[in-house]
Parts: C-alpha cells; structure tokens; sequence
C-alpha cells in the first residue's frame, strides 16, 4: 500500500514526513531497574511542535487578489500566526524544553517567494534575504528536512536559502552526484535541560522525496 504523506503527517508525533527524532530520555536502563523494584529513574518530557508545507506563507494574504487568505477549510495559514503559537507553547513549556522543526516545501508556492526566486533574486551580488528565512529565523526553528520543491528553482537558489537560514537544512538521502556523500547535512543535534539538571542530547534526522530525481531532473541531474 503506498504511503500517503498527508496521512502520514496526520499521525505523525511530529507535524510533518521527512523529520525523525531520538532521544536519550531517562537514565539507561531505568525499566530493568524498575522491575528489580529499584528506585525509578527520574522522567523527563519535552515538546516537539512541527510545520511542513509552507509553501512560501509568511503571512495569510493572497498576492492576487489582494486580501487575506484561508484554506479552503477557513483555516488561517502562514508563519506570521504559526509563530503567535509557537511563542505561546514556549511560554508554556520553557524554551530549553521545546524543539521547532519543519518538515519541508517551504521557499516555492506563492507569488512572494517566486519574485524573490525569479524577479528579485536572493542569488543576485547584494540580493535580499528570502522572506522565509526571515521569519524562520525569527522564530528560531532548530531544523528543517528539504521538500522536494526546495529544488524547484535549482540548486543556486536553495543554496542561498541555506547560506541565509540560521537553523541547517537537512537531507539524509539527498547525495552529491559527484562524492555520492550527503550534499547536506544529514542529521542536527540538540541539548534540552531537564528540570534535574542533566542535559538530553536529541537528535533531527531529515530525509527528502526521492522523486526530486524525477520531477526536478533538469535542476538536479549530475550535481
């Protein structure tokens, strides 16, 4: 049965495909102690709040039309009101108790980020910084997996994006043609404080569409 990522995204403990976590979490071996009627070890939980398929939403406004934007289901889209929420559960949960990551196809899909592709663009001596990469790192994302429309608009391009993002941009399974070695970095590492004073190493593995070597061929063949 084929995977269908938006059900996948649906169920998934993080809010989007491409995006895996491991954590230590609780001292080793704390069920074998407690079956041994030990002291249990002390637990520790954090939060993990996701995004995936911003497609160039800053805010919720359409280009053309010239008014504000919902899905077709009236929701509100875009990182201007996905960062009032954000900023509500780190409140909540504490900042060195919360990872932000996204999942994917974020710098194509609306007339802003297509001007600052192809009118205005960021690849130019002196060009602006993409819009996405403001507002993400504004909002202080710890990582983001590569969507398969990060290629849309060639390499040079997403390059930019990576240069001006000051969270890493991860692909796994994203290879150079060349050294056949990951063309981004694989995986990020992140310490969380627990509320007992040791640290939690966790680890953002993301992984990309394979079929970018399909549908995106002419940007992504022998690079």
């Amino acid at each position: 049965m084929p995977l269908n990522r938006r059900k996948f995204l649906e169920k998934s403990a993080v809010t989007g495909a491409g995006v895996a976590l491991a954590g230590a979490v609780g001292a080793p071996g704390a069920e074998a102690a407690e079956a041994r009627g030990k002291r249990p070890a002390k637990r520790y939980a954090f939060t993990v709040m996701g995004t995936t398929d911003l497609h160039g939403n800053v805010f919720n406004w359409d280009y053309f039309t010239d008014k504000e934007f919902d899905d077709k289901d009236h929701n509100d889209v875009g990182l201007a009101k996905v960062s009032t929420l954000v900023n509500g559960v780190r409140e909540e949960k504490g900042r060195r108790n919360t990872l932000l990551i996204d999942a994917g196809d974020t710098i194509q899909g609306t007339q802003l980020s297509y001007y600052y592709a192809k009118v205005d663009p960021i690849t130019a001596e002196g060009g602006p910084v993409h819009p996405m990469a403001q507002a993400m790192n504004a909002m202080d994302y710890d990582a983001a997996a590569l969507g398969n429309h990060e290629f849309n608009y060639g390499i040079p391009v997403l390059r930019k994006f990576e240069q001006q993002c000051r969270f890493p941009l991860l692909g796994a399974n994203a290879l150079d043609a060349k050294t056949l070695r990951p063309a981004f970095a694989p995986y990020s590492m992140h310490r969380l404080r627990t509320p007992f004073g040791r640290d939690v190493k966790v680890a953002v593995l993301g992984l990309t569409n394979p079929g970018i070597a399909i549908w995106d061929k002419a940007n992504v063949q022998g690079r």
